[in-house]
């Protein structure tokens, strides 16, 4: 959103375990809720906000033009609610397990091993994990067919290439879930898109993405 805003910015990568040290001097959690999160951005009055709801909301305040199609929209709410967390909870030992020995760094390796093991609700770490367990996780969101669904919402905008005519938060929702998949890469990322049912429709929409998402380091 940054980028498609054209707004300056510097970006501060963070280590799992010092999430929590860099922001609770800056942001007091609300009640019910237990861990800092990223992304969190500080504004140009010096004040943090975390979750990418709240943050693309104030971008869009602060930053009204070029205007999105949209933040809260209804197609935003059936991915986001209704989909995504589905989809997300189904490939945890995928994700879980993959992530850390292709994408994290040494220093949030232990972290991430230790905080997971209790979020996969079984009784091993994630680099214990086995080729059978993320092929129960491949079959169960098969059998959901929740990736098939956002494939049906895009489809319902028949003109293509994205949800809607113009760019909406949707957008870079999907778009971040596909990155992510892309950047953990390997059979993973192919078999997401196979399980999307029209592979090609999920790499388009990516490529028209692609400017708001070459931007992510300095």
């Amino acid at each position: 959103m940054l980028n498609f805003k054209g707004v300056d910015y510097k970006t501060e990568w963070l280590e799992y375990p010092d999430i929590k040290p860099r922001l609770e001097k800056h942001l007091q959690l609300p009640a019910g809720k237990e861990v800092y999160t990223i992304p969190t951005v500080i504004l140009p009055d010096g004040t943090y906000l975390e979750d990418s709801l709240a943050i693309a909301h104030k971008l869009e305040e602060l930053y009204p033009e070029p205007k999105l199609a949209g933040i809260e929209t209804p197609t935003w709410e059936r991915l986001t609610r209704d989909l995504l967390p589905g989809i997300m909870g189904d490939l945890r030992p995928v994700y879980f397990s993959r992530l850390p020995e292709r994408v994290l760094n040494k220093a949030s390796y232990e972290y991430w091993q230790t905080t997971r093991r209790e979020a996969l609700g079984v009784n091993k770490r994630p680099d214990e994990l086995t080729d059978a367990d993320r092929d129960d996780t491949w079959k169960q969101l098969a059998d959901s067919g929740k990736l098939k669904q956002v494939t049906a919402l895009l489809n319902a905008n028949e003109k293509g290439p994205l949800f809607g005519e113009q760019v909406a938060f949707v957008d870079f929702v999907w778009a971040g879930f596909l990155v992510f998949w892309r950047t953990i890469g390997g059979a993973e990322w192919d078999k997401i898109l196979e399980l999307t049912g029209d592979k090609e429709r999920h790499l388009k929409f990516l490529e028209a993405m692609e400017p708001y998402a070459k931007r992510n380091s300095f």
